[in-house]
């Protein structure tokens, strides 16, 4: 996709000043979270200590950190809506007992904005709404959906996969969404099958597919051309 998604007419331009204040309130909700979420932190951490536990300590620090160092990239370099969903989707996850791990490798090059676009964040969510619903319904309790995000000169490569699927820790599993999933029992909202995420990326000439094992979702952006 060699072109800019904001310019490309299908969506209208959002009032600066509106949008400037959605990001302002969806930071101060975020890290509110987080200090409640660093606060639960320090108790488990002091349960830990007092049980006298403490590579469960260690554990739990490194998760931490490592989780929001990840994120936190993304923050850092004004993906908000991106990071946003991705800070959502690691609680959601947490919530029927998988785990969500992201991994961001990105620079902090003007670029990677093309990442907070709509149609990107949408295919994010839903792919990664479309993992949590199967493993779900298959009982694949504390299985691992990995979020990789990786650079390259010529652009962004998302991938998205279960750790145990690809690593054989489990048996083969169907990610054929029926078209009765409409709400997902812990999220509250539809589940838009694999067939049209990928029929929403061909309609908008993003490169994004299941690959050929059928249990990998990849999106592949192209860096906006410096003159453009």
């Amino acid at each position: 996709m060699n072109m800019s998604i904001k310019n490309s007419g299908i969506y209208d331009v959002p009032d600066i000043e509106s949008e400037k204040e959605r990001y302002i309130e969806s930071l101060k909700e975020h890290l509110s979270e987080q200090r409640h979420d660093f606060f639960n932190l320090l108790q488990v951490l002091y349960g830990y200590t007092q049980l006298k536990k403490p590579d469960k300590v260690l554990e739990h620090i490194s998760e931490y950190c490592r989780r929001m160092e990840n994120i936190g990239r993304l923050y850092n370099c004004k993906c908000i809506k991106l990071a946003d969903l991705l800070y959502n989707k690691v609680k959601e996850a947490e919530s029927v007992d998988l785990k969500l791990e992201v991994s961001v490798e990105v620079s902090f090059d003007s670029a990677v904005r093309i990442l907070d676009e709509v149609p990107v964040v949408y295919v994010v969510d839903h792919a990664i709404l479309g993992f949590l619903y199967v493993l779900d319904e298959k009982g694949m309790k504390n299985a691992h959906i990995i979020y990789n995000l990786k650079e390259s000169s010529e652009g962004f490569l998302m991938e998205i996969y279960c750790r145990e699927i690809r690593e054989g820790l489990s048996g083969p599993v169907d990610f054929t969404i029926p078209e009765q999933a409409i709400y997902w029992k812990k999220a509250g909202r539809g589940v838009l099958g694999f067939d049209k995420i990928m029929k929403y990326c061909s309609d908008l000439k993003l490169d994004g597919k299941m690959l050929g094992d059928g249990t990998t979702f990849i999106l592949n952006i192209s860096k906006v051309n410096k003159g453009e």
